[in-house]
């Protein structure tokens, strides 16, 4: 029997984004010369400050990408602006920042492809999933080789399991798309007729071939396979212009998120935007739709969908239930606790935790259908799966009981309340693993500093909360800060402060502005709270992925023997065709 390894996982992390949606959003590169790789973004891929290049090609999404008018100066030399923990269009995975979270206890990282394909044509340089997919997974397999000293491509259990024993990073690559259902296919025709059940073996073992071990079935807009979560309005304008239609929602009453109101600025840009250059119009029926409640997706689990994920069991895919319905993520829990198959919530976020609608003018701090149950969550982990709360938490509930006082929204404070939640349904279950999602590179935020003028960001632009904010950033000025002394935690590494060009990271002020920065996240968990009992699972959690991974491969070789009668999955009544 394998001896169990050291160490924590990230599941959700997105180390090649830079080749996604079409090459020019992300600034900066992973690899190379830190100058030409990190180099100032105002003549590629931004413009000056951030504004975007006028002329040819020019967005005007890239203006307010990050909601904001443009940013200043980032990059090589002074790094003023960039890396920041608010950014989403710049590099946050460089390798040397990466080396620092391996030091510091990183073991598995999983790489997920991602793509938009509406994104990359409002660049002006459109390019389908199955192409960018396929050029990111190429640059990992690269990537992973120049660095074999102390990082390799995990391609089965074992070998990841071998590069850990051996003292290197084992990377795991996934993948993360809006047409997982067409990539070796048109698009456009599966809005006319279904995808032919014999694509199917054929997604498979392109997506196989090329190195991927893992994947999310669904991400922002609904597929052939089922419904998407619904919790974004720009998302509602994604699935329009991949399926041609908006989504079909019902009423929930344990969520507060409703498409069509309470619309933030960038939302709105975005809906007269797209309303103009697509001559579509926005519903206005939502209002109408289920008052009083929250929205959630109609569709769930397609028969399709069904055929691919028993395809995609026989062959021991890691399975990813996040960004699908609720409908959708029951039917799939469904189908799995058949199977005895286990499957991951990469960067997820509970239901119980969200905000009610009357408590934040911040719809995507409400409870929505992306944020997972806790029915749901004890059934991952009863199956063996995982749950590993997203890093970025904006504001949550009180966690009843909890070690760390919640009073800094969008800080380590607030992921600890994330993090102890799933270690409550661990406690319940006995079974399955916590990790943690960064979801770095992602369009996606980190938690923010407990000092300086970015202390308490989540409370940020929240009409109904910012009164708050004085009060949070006050007590954090009269507890402790985090020292720079001793090692980093649970390892015999020195705990110094990490560099950049002329500028020194200091989570304190800082926050997690890059990957370099999770053993200070982690340092900074225990500054406020965070009991050694409770950090045994996260630096098990590696161990844990690693014999998830290992029942997948078991039961896939036990599935493709005929093991599993084809048993009906019980669904939710009057569910609606699939579009």
């Amino acid at each position: 029997m394998a001896s169990s390894v050291f160490g924590f996982a990230d599941l959700h992390c997105h180390m090649m984004a830079h080749l996604g949606f079409g090459g020019h959003l992300l600034a900066g590169f992973p690899d190379g010369d830190i100058e030409r790789a990190l180099s100032r973004c105002d003549i590629f891929p931004h413009g000056k400050w951030g504004l975007g290049s006028f002329g040819r090609g020019w967005s005007l999404v890239q203006p307010f990408i990050e909601g904001t008018l443009g940013h200043g100066p980032c990059g090589h030399g002074t790094y003023a602006n960039w890396p920041s923990f608010t950014t989403m269009v710049h590099q946050q995975v460089f390798v040397d920042w990466l080396k620092r979270a391996h030091d510091g206890g990183l073991r598995l990282l999983c790489s997920v492809a991602v793509n938009n394909e509406l994104l990359a044509e409002q660049f002006g340089h459109p390019d389908k999933d199955e192409s960018s997919i396929e050029k990111q997974m190429r640059e990992l397999r690269r990537f992973t080789e120049r660095h074999a000293d102390w990082m390799g491509l995990a391609l089965s259990a074992s070998q990841a399991r071998q590069l850990i024993t051996s003292g290197k990073l084992a990377v795991v690559a996934g993948v993360e798309v809006d047409s997982l259902d067409s990539i070796l296919g048109d698009r456009a025709a599966l809005n006319r007729q279904p995808l032919a059940p014999e694509q199917l073996p054929r997604i498979l073992q392109w997506l196989r071939e090329l190195g991927f071990r893992m994947m999310t079935p669904l991400h922002l807009a609904n597929n052939s396979f089922g419904g998407a979560a619904v919790y974004d309005d720009k998302f509602n304008l994604l699935n329009h212009f991949l399926r041609g239609r908006f989504f079909d929602v019902q009423g929930s009453p344990s969520v507060g998120f409703r498409l069509g109101q309470d619309l933030d600025t960038q939302s709105k840009a975005a809906i007269v935007f797209y309303e103009l250059t697509r001559r579509a119009h926005y519903p206005h029926g939502y209002a109408l739709n289920a008052p009083g409640q929250g929205h959630v997706n109609k569709l769930g689990l397609t028969p399709m969908g069904e055929a691919f994920l028993r395809a995609a069991m026989r062959q021991g895919f890691i399975l990813d239930v996040q960004h699908m319905s609720e409908r959708c993520t029951h039917e799939v829990l469904t189908l799995a606790e058949q199977a005895g198959y286990p499957v991951v919530a990469s960067h997820c976020s509970f239901r119980e935790q969200g905000l009610g609608a009357q408590e934040t003018s911040r719809k995507e701090k409400r409870a929505s259908e992306y944020m997972t149950t806790r029915d749901h969550a004890r059934r991952i982990l009863a199956l063996g799966g995982m749950l590993a709360p997203i890093t970025h938490q904006r504001e949550l509930q009180d966690l009843p009981g909890s070690t760390v006082e919640n009073d800094c929204a969008g800080s380590s404070k607030t992921w600890a309340q994330s993090y102890q939640y799933a270690l409550s349904v661990l406690r319940e279950v006995g079974s399955g693993g916590v990790a943690l999602g960064t979801d770095f590179n992602g369009l996606n935020e980190q938690p923010g500093p407990r000092y300086g003028p970015n202390a308490a960001h989540g409370l940020l632009n929240d009409a109904l909360r910012i009164k708050r904010r004085p009060v949070q950033q006050k007590r954090q000025s009269e507890e402790l800060k985090l020292k720079y002394t001793g090692t980093m935690h649970r390892t015999d590494v020195p705990f110094v402060k990490a560099r950049a060009g002329s500028r020194e990271f200091d989570y304190n002020t800082d926050g997690l502005a890059h990957v370099g920065l999770l053993p200070d996240f982690l340092l900074d968990l225990v500054q406020v709270g965070m009991t050694p009992e409770q950090f045994d699972p996260l630096f098990s959690s590696a161990e844990a992925f690693l014999h998830m991974w290992e029942t997948c491969e078991a039961r896939g070789a036990a599935l493709t023997a005929g093991e599993l009668v084809n048993a009906a999955i019980p669904r939710f009544p009057a569910e609606p065709a699939p579009e």
